[in-house]
């Protein structure tokens, strides 16, 4: 690859990658890099596209961590001049900046025949692909949206960010997190799940996607709770709603329930607690097994509506997997990779 074509995609790396964090003036910096070619604003929207993809981005980075050389098809310059700005050292190689291990692994990946990323070639610059986020089994993650807004994904949990002028969408694929929503009238934030869509202008708010369920917490503000076949309705701060699919295939309304908490003393998922206030035991499974590395279920399905309260450790899920399961006169047993609750 061509270095001038190493130095765009070098730079687009290093904009995509601290997008969320751009001062007024470094915003107007990169709109003036994205105007003085279009080769810069192609390469711009390949960044947040790629950056999109979590498994990528942790790829390339652990090679450099591990002082690897990036992935085939270019070599870092590092010897590039820029113009003064954070710059994020990569411990293993402290001449290869974060932004360069990037744009070296990126690129190195766009100069493979990967099945899974060659579509990246063919979409429309103007129209890029949502922006994924994703955490590990066990592992929380604190990261920061294109508009200021923060988001903190649960354990095993996925989450795809669409923003236009008009709108900010993120659509939870697979868990829970939280969002501390940047307040912008013009741009209402929501998330949508299977079960519901929750609307706000700037609040704190959480949401988690279950099997059969999806729960909304708002920490501050208010927050639009829409559920298909319902009117909207409204949940104001230190409130919760749960929205139940009622498992018919031909779309009847889904049951809607809520109450209060106090967020000082039950956060939640972001504390490591399960806290269960007549918690059905299929979703306390569903939630435990986000930390757990032996995935987890219920022998028979039937037991996940039996309801139980009480705080149980979310770093420690087969113990608590065993404390709730005392409750009702269950046992984890072991059944090949999976632990049951029998």
């Amino acid at each position: 690859m061509d270095k001038p074509l190493n130095d765009t995609l070098e730079l687009a790396a290093d904009w995509a990658d601290r997008f969320g964090d751009l001062t007024p003036d470094e915003r107007r910096e990169l709109a003036a890099w994205l105007e003085e070619s279009a080769s810069h604003a192609r390469a711009f929207a390949r960044m947040r596209r790629l950056m999109g993809d979590s498994a990528l981005i942790e790829a390339c980075e652990a090679r450099a961590e591990a002082g690897l050389p990036p992935l085939p098809g270019l070599r870092p310059d590092t010897g590039h001049a820029l113009r003064p700005r954070r710059r994020l050292q990569v411990p293993a190689r402290p001449a290869l900046t974060r932004r360069q291990a990037l744009a070296a692994g990126i690129a190195g990946a766009l100069a493979l025949p990967l099945a899974g990323y060659g579509f990246m070639e063919a979409a429309a610059p103007d129209a890029p692909a949502p922006l994924r986020f994703a955490s590990k089994v066990g592992e929380r993650r604190r990261l920061t949206l294109p508009d200021g807004s923060g988001l903190l994904l649960d354990a095993a949990s996925r989450v795809a960010v669409d923003f236009s002028q008009a709108a900010r969408r993120v659509v939870l694929e697979q868990g829970a997190a939280r969002f501390d929503v940047r307040h912008d009238p013009a741009r209402p934030f929501a998330v949508h799940t299977p079960h519901a869509a929750m609307i706000a202008l700037g609040t704190s708010f959480s949401v988690d996607r279950l099997a059969r369920a999806s729960e909304l917490r708002v920490f501050s503000g208010r927050v639009g709770l829409e559920v298909p076949q319902r009117d909207r309705l409204e949940v104001a701060a230190h409130r919760w709603a749960l929205v139940e699919s009622n498992g018919d295939e031909n779309g009847g309304a889904a049951r809607v329930t809520s109450g209060r908490f106090d967020p000082a003393a039950r956060a939640d998922w972001q504390d490591d607690w399960l806290d269960a206030d007549a918690m059905p035991l299929g979703f306390a499974v569903e939630r435990l097994a986000r930390y757990s590395p032996v995935p987890m279920r219920i022998a028979d399905p039937k037991l996940g509506r039996l309801t139980f309260s009480g705080r149980f450790r979310l770093d420690q899920p087969e113990q608590s997997l065993e404390l709730i399961g005392a409750l009702f006169g269950l046992r984890p047993q072991r059944r090949g990779d999976t632990l049951y609750l029998a």
